[in-house]
């Protein structure tokens, strides 16, 4: 299944390409995004280079499984929204596919943070995933209802990056039967 293109009511995604990089480097470097992604003592917002470098783990996270984060676009008038999508993982020493999203403060309110949540999360439902997770630091209870309206349910409150993250998981498809079937 190829997902390059995504659409909601109010917004179309498509998949991250190196023309992308001046919205990458607009929202990552950004000073209220940063304090939600990479809070003190983590860096804060992201220089052109390291918003390049996000983008290139982006694409290369795409063309390696075959699904990843999106750029978000308003369907009518064009604007940049945000990044949101889905991305390989470990928590806990457990491969796992988070849903993850950014969001542009101008967009902030408008309830586009979940609708771009869900979408990734119909789209690992579409891609046959058994599960996502995600995680935000616990004082971000915004991102945290974004999360939760998305599916996920608080499952833990994990130290990620020496803070602590509510942590959340949402199972979408049964595990494989392991009983022997009669024939």
């Amino acid at each position: 299944m190829i997902l390059d293109v995504i659409e909601t009511s109010r917004l179309r995604g498509e998949r991250t390409q190196g023309e992308h990089a001046p919205l990458y480097a607009e929202l990552f470097g950004d000073a209220d995004v940063a304090a939600t992604l990479w809070p003190p003592p983590l860096g804060g917002p992201r220089t052109r280079e390291q918003a390049g470098r996000l983008l290139a783990g982006d694409i290369d996270h795409w063309d390696r499984v075959g699904f990843g984060p999106w750029v978000f676009f308003e369907a009518r008038r064009g604007g940049f929204i945000g990044r949101a999508g889905l991305r390989r993982t470990e928590i806990g020493g457990r491969p796992s596919v988070e849903v993850l999203f950014a969001l542009c403060p101008e967009a902030y309110g408008e309830g586009y943070a979940t609708e771009m949540a869900v979408k990734a999360v119909d789209s690992a439902r579409a891609l046959g995933l058994p599960e996502v997770c995600g995680f935000t630091l616990t004082t971000n209870v915004a991102a945290r209802r974004v999360l939760e309206k998305a599916g996920l349910r608080r499952e833990r409150v994990l130290e990620h990056a020496g803070l602590p993250h509510w942590f959340g998981r949402l199972v979408l498809a049964a595990e494989p039967s392991s009983r022997p079937t009669r024939g």
